[in-house]
């Protein structure tokens, strides 16, 4: 006659206890995950959005630069420079290298840095207002109260005691010019903002030779 053994019943899964307890490391580690996510995608995307502004700005100044340096008379007889303010300044050059001197104005709008080109008409030459052609060419601007334009004499940096120009001299005495960008994509990011400054003589208006 053949005998069985039967093993005592034995309990195989998770008590009620272990189940909370798993449940709740598996959460834990979900959201460190998922916040580490996040933080990675804010970081990577402040600091794609910070290179690309800086890159933008960089570009923006070198071709100010150069195109202030060739300032000159407009195709109607006015003046090199139009207006010289703190965050504004109108002058004609050939921005466009068709041989014809352009009204160009750079200026400050909120946080973005703009350019207006306007382009000389036939003879009898004007240049039309509401033909100006304005772009953003930087943004997030934040030059924290400094201007954006310097503007000195000819005997700069000799002269310290009348440079930089007041307002009442700018227009007819400025032959060197500063600019400034202060780029500064986040105020409460913990990131400092990014400088970027240079200085461009006209050559149509230098009298130091």
């Amino acid at each position: 006659m053949k005998k069985f053994f039967i093993a005592p019943y034995t309990q195989t899964g998770f008590t009620l206890v272990e189940l909370v307890l798993a449940v709740f490391i598996f959460s834990a580690i979900t959201a460190g995950v998922a916040a580490f996510g996040v933080y990675y995608f804010q970081s990577y995307s402040f600091s794609f959005e910070e290179n690309q502004s800086i890159g933008l700005a960089q570009t923006a100044i070198t071709t100010m630069i150069r195109e202030i340096r060739e300032a000159r008379s407009g195709d109607d007889g006015a003046y090199a420079l139009t207006q010289v303010d703190d965050n504004t300044l109108i002058f004609y050059s050939d921005v466009t290298n068709d041989g014809r001197s352009d009204r160009v104005r750079y200026f400050l709008n909120g946080t973005d840095l703009k350019k207006g080109v306007i382009e000389p008409t036939q003879v009898p030459v004007t240049y039309p207002t509401d033909q100006e052609k304005v772009s953003t060419i930087a943004s997030y601007v934040d030059n924290a109260g400094q201007p954006l334009f310097i503007y000195y004499n000819g005997d700069y940096p000799t002269d310290t005691v009348n440079n930089p120009l007041p307002q009442v001299s700018r227009l007819l005495n400025t032959r060197f010019i500063s600019v400034y960008l202060r780029i500064n994509i986040a105020v409460d990011y913990s990131a400092q903002p990014f400088e970027i400054a240079s200085g461009v003589q006209i050559r149509s208006l230098k009298d130091n030779l």
